[in-house]
């Protein structure tokens, strides 16, 4: 989940700011673990229906409207690694100029347009439902105007839903949420979550983001939690495999 990257010499005191330097050893980082980038609708079809996607796999998604940083910084390394980069994009009050701007950087197929929310404004108890509903299904022909394809995540804005946002957000199309809860990686049959989460009932819909300032961190993290269930599967199918044998007389394919 990113918002800035600076220069060291003009860094900020916040915890969302990176540095070039750190962004870098990053990449690096994620490249020597063997990660690939993944689009949210890749992501959908391996939560929902286990389809392919390289074994270790991430999303760059970049919070806010921050055109420096995706135009500067994060689809030059994009264009060279054949990787993508997930936009969460508040509609606002962008104006023309931006509009063009951000469509022609789309031209180039590394950007993966998703909804940030029409204006920002934070989803908590209490909110009414018109105004939730707004929020959530205002920006969607906007987004589909200017990038030519419907959004299919949801990033709450300020990392702030509730369970009746979430069924609304379901209501208007959305397939995936993103929370700015940094609860570990996904597993195809695992998604981990805290009690604010699991109150919703809908897993899908309040997805677990890293925050920037510790990627490295959670990219290795992920690594070795893949790699743990990797052997565990491996483990399993033996003990399947001898299963499969005695009750249905046949032998698994290979895995």
């Amino acid at each position: 989940m990113y918002h800035s990257i600076r220069e060291p010499a003009r860094m900020l005191d916040d915890n969302v700011t990176v540095s070039t330097d750190y962004f870098q050893a990053t990449v690096d980082d994620a490249r020597a673990l063997g990660f690939e980038t993944v689009t949210t609708e890749e992501l959908i079809g391996f939560l929902t229906e286990n389809a392919r996607i390289p074994p270790r796999s991430m999303m760059l998604i970049v919070d806010d409207r921050r055109p420096g940083v995706v135009g500067e910084v994060l689809l030059p390394v994009a264009e060279q690694f054949d990787w993508t980069v997930t936009l969460s994009w508040i509609i606002g009050d962008t104006g023309p100029d931006l509009w063009s701007f951000m469509e022609n950087l789309a031209e180039g197929g590394r950007l993966d347009v998703q909804s940030h929310g029409l204006r920002h404004h934070y989803i908590v108890e209490g909110m009414p439902e018109d105004e939730i509903r707004e929020e959530i299904a205002g920006s969607i022909p906007i987004l589909e105007q200017h990038f030519g394809a419907r959004p299919l995540a949801f990033v709450w804005p300020g990392g702030n839903f509730t369970p009746l946002s979430a069924q609304i957000a379901r209501e208007e199309g959305y397939r995936l949420g993103f929370t700015a809860f940094s609860r570990g990686p996904l597993l195809f049959n695992w998604i981990p979550l805290g009690e604010t989460e699991r109150a919703v009932g809908d897993p899908l819909m309040v997805l677990p983001r890293a925050w920037s300032p510790s990627a490295i961190v959670n990219l290795q993290q992920a690594a070795r939690i893949g790699d743990e269930a990797a052997r565990q599967a491996q483990d399993d199918r033996t003990t399947e495999a001898q299963w499969y044998s005695s009750n249905c007389a046949a032998e698994l394919p290979p895995s």
